[in-house]
């Protein structure tokens, strides 16, 4: 990938900031806090996407307000491409196209594209700085191979990691130099183990001498327990043949009993079997003989039933329609029903209002509606009347008050109640109370004949206002009653329209105030009227429906019984038919049972004759005539029976061996000598037992004693586990050693054995840096080293910072070299060089040049010194001109 145009619309610092770079090498230059480390952070961030606010000092948000984003312009395996990235979700919206093919992309392809890397490694492998050059001090063979791994083997992380896991399980098991893992101590136990046993190794010889004796012994006993047994054998056996000698005498001079034609006892058996069953089945046809004739007997059908056979056809047809005439008996109950309902109801209404009501007609709505007005008009002029008669009584007792008050307030003069009374109080007071009592009392005195004085006075201006009330009210009780003549005048108005609406609809019999409530009695008058009508309508065609499907069954009303109403002539048919039915099964299943017993009864006559034949078959075979001589014949033959049966378990008792030896045996006193002679070699076996057994617990008890102090055994036995425990670890460890290995190869072989490639390039670029002070590169598990010209050889950490630095540079461009195959992709790299000396940079710098043919190199420096290194085209100053 090379990047030719870089356009920032806002990022950091930068706003609507563009650089053109050059073909293959730039270096950009710009003084402390230019935008270096921006400008890389920009270039990554449109590649791999936007860091999000979770490392928001990453982010770089634009400090002007410009639009977060920008874009870059790259072409990459000969095609042109423009990117555009700004803020947006999961990194950033992207814009991306194909400018060669004129395609449009996605944010998809542009991963694809950068396959196998991301932001991390490419960091770690294309761009780098003065803090990155550091990490030389803990780079080691892992590491180098690793990321090797991570370009060469796409898909290879989980496998780095799962190995990385796998070294740290195996090293929990066991390190060569460790102390604490369990294989290291189960070992470190082992060998004080061995130590162990070979001390109490020496102890034990006398113990395995003795057991040797003791095993010997235990032969020696279980040898001498077979014999004894083998001698207890015989001398059950010669018991035995002691205790049946005399049948045995008995077997050799009685000849065997030999017959033919014996009676067997299944013979036996089937003839007793045969004779039962004879006889049952004799009794059984007996049985069967008698419920023939009984069934026989019950299979005689009724008169009606004769009846209804000769007419079963006009039956069967005329019994289809008695549903219908079912349906049509249970509607004329129904209607009869509904007939008394109607009935009921216009005889009740008929009560309530007369005869008369039949002849009225229902109100219009509208004419309801009139006279419902006409009611209104009369209530509210009634209420109208009430309230204004109401009104005139409360003025003309009002009127009245105030003219008899007028009346007894006509009198003048003054008032010599009060003025007595007022004078008896200031007496009272001024001869009874003292102080200020006294003064109270008599003013008080005073005003109460003040009053009866002045009396007069008042009441005259009391007078003139109950002239001016009575005045008023005169006027009002005058208006009042010219009102209630216009009231009762309307009155008589609106009653005379009443009285001339009901004598127009003929309702003048009846009280007003019943004329609307009378419209619903009317109208269910004339409803009910109607149905009663209709109603009977139906029942008549009813009836004649039914009278005419029974007038079809006069052929039958003596057998039946046809009398009486319909629905009794219709249930006494339903019943004929019912019971003719009825009849009819009976009579089916009595033919049937019949039927059945008279087969029953051959069946029973074909056993007989059949049982009879066998049984005669075995008296022929036995030449005789009758079951009591088959028995005496059977009885004799028993006992010749038993007799071969006592002469054959005699001889399955006895062995071939057994007959030889009572054959040899001239009486039973033979045998019994045999026996006690077999009884002496026994005693001598048993003592023999005896004292080997004694030998066997002495020895077992001092194999006991010895071994009461078993620690040679229990140290064998925890040698045993020690070894168990240390195979299942060593196992396991091997195990995650070998899969780690397996992985490392697999994953080398996929990375096509780049490591040596990357280190010989590495060697020769550290060798021109150095002026050809260091010849060698040594990667090691632990860390790196290099060997002088000298061929000395120094680990990393022992070199000054700055050659350090160079060995690093020198790795990563080796690196980034050899990995052009896989992925190029520029390389960034920030002022990397500031610990090199004026030699070493030159160097460094004709080595970007060199690894800028096949990789873009882009440079960013503060050092002013650094650009008389590089041509002027291939310079720009970030604040300064643009190229």
């Amino acid at each position: 990938m090379q990047i030719t145009t870089i356009k920032i619309y806002g990022f950091g610092k930068f706003h609507d900031k563009t650089i053109n770079l050059s073909d293959q090498f730039s270096l950009l230059y710009g003084e402390n806090e230019a935008g270096k480390s921006t400008l890389v952070a920009f270039i990554t961030s449109m590649l791999f996407g936007f860091e999000t606010a979770k490392h928001r000092y990453a982010m770089y948000q634009p400090k002007q307000g410009s639009q977060y984003g920008g874009e870059l312009y790259f072409s990459h395996a000969q095609n042109d491409y423009w990117l555009k990235r700004i803020g947006g979700t999961h990194g950033g919206h992207v814009t991306f196209r194909n400018l060669t093919t004129d395609t449009p992309l996605t944010k998809d392809d542009l991963a694809q594209l950068l396959q196998p890397l991301n932001k991390e490694l490419f960091f770690q492998i294309f761009c780098f700085g003065e803090r990155e050059l550091q990490a030389i001090f803990d780079l080691n063979r892992f590491d180098l191979v690793r990321r090797i791994q991570r370009i060469g083997a796409i898909g290879s992380e989980n496998w780095i990691s799962l190995t990385q896991e796998l070294t740290a399980s195996a090293g929990e098991l066991y390190k060569p130099r460790g102390r604490v893992q369990p294989l290291v101590r189960l070992l470190r136990e082992y060998d004080e183990l061995s130590a162990k046993i070979s001390t109490t190794k020496a102890q034990f010889q006398q113990y395995q001498t003795l057991q040797t004796d003791a095993q010997q012994t235990t032969a020696n006993l279980t040898e001498t327990q077979q014999q004894l047994k083998k001698m207890t054998g015989e001398f059950n056996q010669y018991q035995r043949l002691i205790s049946i000698y005399p049948q045995y005498q008995q077997l050799k001079t009685t000849a065997p009993v030999r017959s033919e034609n014996l009676i067997s006892t299944a013979d036996w058996q089937k003839a007793t079997r045969l004779a039962t069953a004879i006889k049952q089945l004799k009794q059984d046809l007996t049985a069967q003989a008698e419920t023939i004739k009984q069934q026989q007997a019950a299979h005689t059908s009724s008169e009606a039933q004769q009846f209804y056979t000769a007419h079963q056809q006009q039956i069967d047809q005329l019994a289809t329609q008695m549903p219908a005439m079912k349906q049509l008996a249970e509607r004329q109950q129904s209607n009869e029903a509904q007939l008394a309902t109607v009935s009921q109801q216009l005889d009740k209404l008929t009560q309530q209002y007369g005869s008369s009501l039949g002849d009225l007609k229902a109100l219009t709505s509208g004419e309801q509606q009139q006279i419902a007005g006409l009611f209104d008009q009369q209530q509210h002029l009634s209420i109208e009347r009430d309230s204004r008669a109401d009104q005139r009584q409360e003025r003309q007792r009002a009127f009245e008050q105030l003219r008899q008050k007028a009346a007894s307030d006509t009198s003048s003069g003054m008032d010599l109640k009060w003025l007595i009374f007022g004078a008896v109080v200031v007496l009272v007071c001024l001869f009874t109370l003292s102080g200020i009592l006294r003064t109270i009392g008599g003013i008080t005195g005073m005003l109460i004949a003040g009053y009866g004085i002045f009396k007069p006075i008042i009441t005259g201006n009391q007078q003139s206002a109950i002239d001016s009330q009575m005045a008023l009210l005169s006027s009002q009780l005058d208006q009042d009653r010219r009102k209630l003549a216009i009231l009762d005048q309307q009155l008589i108005d609106a009653d005379a329209q009443v009285t001339q609406f009901g004598a127009e609809h003929g309702l003048q019999g009846f009280a007003p105030e019943r004329w609307l409530d009378l419209q619903t009695d009317i109208g269910q008058f004339q409803a009910a009227n109607a149905q009663q009508i209709r109603l009977q309508e139906q029942q008549n065609q009813l009836s004649q429906n039914v009278r005419a499907f029974l007038t079809q069954w006069q052929f039958a009303g003596e057998v039946i019984s046809l009398s009486g109403s319909y629905a009794y002539q219709l249930q006494q048919i339903d019943q004929f038919l019912s019971e003719r039915r009825d009849e009819g099964q009976q009579l089916h299943w009595a033919n049937e049972a019949l039927t059945t017993s008279t087969q029953r009864q051959t069946e029973l006559e074909k056993q007989l004759q059949r049982q009879q034949g066998e049984l005669t078959a075995l008296f022929t075979q036995y030449r005789v005539t009758t079951l009591t001589e088959f028995e005496q014949q059977y009885q004799r033959d028993q006992a010749i029976t038993q007799q071969n049966q006592r002469r054959a378990i005699l001889n399955a008792q006895l062995s071939e061996n057994e007959r030889q030896i009572l054959d040899n045996s001239g009486s039973q006193e033979d045998l019994k000598a045999t026996i006690r002679q077999i009884q002496m070699q026994q005693s001598a076996k048993q003592q023999q037992q005896s004292e080997l057994l004694n030998q066997s617990s002495q020895q077992q008890y001092q194999l006991q004693r010895l071994a009461s102090s078993d620690k040679y055994q229990t140290l064998l036995q925890q040698q045993a586990d020690l070894q168990t425990e240390i195979i299942v670890l060593t196992d396991e460890w091997l195990t995650k050693k070998l899969l780690i290995n397996w992985i490392d190869q697999t994953l080398i072989n996929a990375s096509q054995g780049r490591q040596p490639q990357i280190i010989k390039v590495a060697e020769g670029f550290f060798k021109q840096i150095t002026g050809n002070r260091y010849r060698q590169i040594i990667f090691t598990d632990q860390t790196v080293q290099v060997t002088r010209a000298d061929d000395l050889t120094f680990d990393v950490g022992e070199l000054s910072s700055g050659t350090a630095e160079q060995l690093y540079v020198a790795l990563r461009f080796a690196f980034t070299k050899v990995m052009a195959d896989v992925i190029a992709m520029p390389i960034i790299i920030d002022d990397a060089f500031v610990n090199f000396d004026r030699q070493r940079t030159q160097s460094a710098m004709a080595m970007l040049k060199q690894l800028a043919q096949t990789s873009q190199v882009i440079y960013l420096t503060a050092n002013h010194d650094n650009l008389a290194l590089v041509a002027d085209n291939e310079i720009y100053q970030l604040a300064g001109k643009s190229v």
